[in-house]
């Protein structure tokens, strides 16, 4: 299967190896995790090939490797192929997808461009953009060591993994570890290594920014002082040594209770200091989140679920849909009636899934988490604004659903319920709001470097920039090392 394909048809998330590493997640490729490695003798790390000499371009005579452009590739393609409004069928083969997929990149717009040279451009603008983040960071921990700097620690941590990981693929493909990590990732080892180290630098020069323009909060939150225990009654007919080492007791936790409360009111002085440095610093992320609010607020849904498909996938006749459509009329009665919705799901849900959580999804949008929802029913989701009376009757191609919002989460309170309350809560959508608007503003100032003189691009290799994108599109998955999967 052509490598760009595989990554579209599973909507991978351009995301940054780093990111990749850090969370420590096998990487694609292979199928089964626990599956026993390969036969084959250990790789040996000192059979790794060099860093790549090889530039396609420079930006303020940092050269942008041939590696670091081929990894980003897949972000320039993807970009072009849904700006385009462009998206993986499911109802086609990966063949026919791949044959459209193609004929989309090597077709012209409406300037005479062919997409794939306008994917190889925007692919160049991206790696510009990592290097000139990268060159930023250097210079912001020259300028201040102690408080920007790359630590040695993380930085081991994360080498460590990528040997791990180098070694976990090569042992189960029966590959080198080169061959494994080009495969996965499109960058040998090494080349790995260096972006890794380069990544660093580039979120370094993020924070330095996001101190100097007041978008870190670096205050700490006070603990609250822990109340003594009171010393356990002891009876009346006790011998004096008991009564004794009571007496000394509770001395001593009287005066732990007058030092506790010194603590806590001096607690709740810090406290309040906090909390309104705190609401001022969050302050100026409530206009991002007022002009597009349905992003990032949480709606908390029960559902009910009932399938219009039969145990081995076939549509059920549209009698038997009918049927299911007069008993989801039935179910909206019962509640209305008085029944608890939460009882109807667990009595009459066709999912055992559903039934066991009694139907409670957390939607975030910002996340794109949606649980085992229609398209329609997200739809519906979206467009709710309040907490439901009564169940909704969504219907799609596959199911019926009954749905009924039973909670909001917004940039100030829960009203309602959730489904899980570390994931959903007001700090969690205040998070993600700060995240999203400090990332758009940061793209624009990177943005606005790269049109500086000092970061122009140089010595662009045109020629390569093309033939590098060809292969990509070109490329035919056959595993590491060359094996057929």
């Amino acid at each position: 299967m052509n490598r760009f394909l595989k990554m579209i048809s599973v909507l991978l998330c351009a995301a940054m190896l780093l990111a990749v590493f850090a969370a420590c997640d096998k990487p694609d490729g292979p199928s089964d995790p626990t599956a026993e490695p390969a036969a084959t003798a250990t790789p040996e790390p000192a059979k790794d090939a060099p860093e790549s000499t090889l530039v396609i371009a420079k930006t303020a005579g940092e050269p942008i490797y041939e590696s670091e452009f081929y990894y980003f590739l897949y972000q320039g393609l993807r970009e072009i192929y849904y700006k385009e409004g462009k998206v993986y069928d499911e109802n086609l083969s990966d063949e026919e997808n791949l044959a459209n997929m193609k004929t989309f990149f090597y077709s012209e717009d409406e300037s005479g461009v062919t997409y794939l040279k306008r994917a190889a451009d925007r692919t160049l603008e991206v790696a510009q953009g990592f290097k000139v983040a990268y060159i930023l960071g250097k210079e912001a921990g020259e300028k201040n060591a102690d408080k920007y700097k790359v630590s040695e620690e993380e930085l081991a941590q994360i080498l460590e993994y990528i040997d791990n990981e180098a070694d976990y693929g090569a042992n189960l493909y029966g590959c080198t570890r080169d061959e494994y990590f080009t495969y996965v990732y499109g960058m040998n080892v090494n080349d790995a290594k260096r972006y890794t180290r380069q990544q660093l630098y580039a979120e370094m020069h993020e924070t330095a920014w996001a101190d100097e323009n007041g978008y870190s909060f670096d205050a700490v939150k006070p603990e609250e002082p822990v109340q003594p225990t009171k010393p356990a009654d002891i009876a009346e007919d006790a011998d004096e040594a008991t009564k004794a080492k009571y007496a000394e007791d509770i001395t001593a936790y009287d005066k732990a209770m007058r030092e506790w409360q010194d603590n806590r009111n001096k607690y709740i002085i810090e406290l309040d200091g906090y909390e309104f440095k705190f609401a001022e610093f969050t302050s100026q992320f409530r206009p991002e989140y007022d002009a597009d609010p349905d992003a990032y607020r949480v709606k908390t849904v029960r559902y009910l679920y009932l399938s219009k498909l039969d145990a081995e996938g076939t549509p059920l006749s549209e009698e038997a849909c009918a049927e299911k459509r007069k008993n989801a009329e039935s179910y909206v009665k019962l509640v209305e009636d008085g029944l608890a919705f939460e009882n109807v799901v667990k009595g009459f849900s066709e999912s055992e899934t559903v039934a066991a959580d009694l139907g409670i999804i957390d939607v975030n949008f910002y996340n794109g988490e949606a649980g085992a929802l229609s398209a329609a029913a997200i739809d519906w989701v979206h467009e709710a604004d309040a907490l439901s009376e009564k169940p909704e009757i969504i219907e799609s191609e596959k199911d019926i659903t009954l749905i009924m919002v039973i909670g909001i989460t917004d940039f100030d309170k829960t009203t309602g319920l959730v489904g899980d309350p570390e994931k959903t809560s007001v700090d969690a959508v205040r998070a993600n709001v700060q995240y999203a608007m400090l990332a758009r503003l940061y793209n624009e100032v990177i943005e606005a470097k790269m049109t500086e003189e000092r970061f122009a691009l140089t010595d662009v290799n045109a020629e390569r920039v093309m033939e590098l994108a060809k292969n990509y599109l070109e490329y035919e998955d056959k595993g590491p090392g060359g094996h057929a999967e």
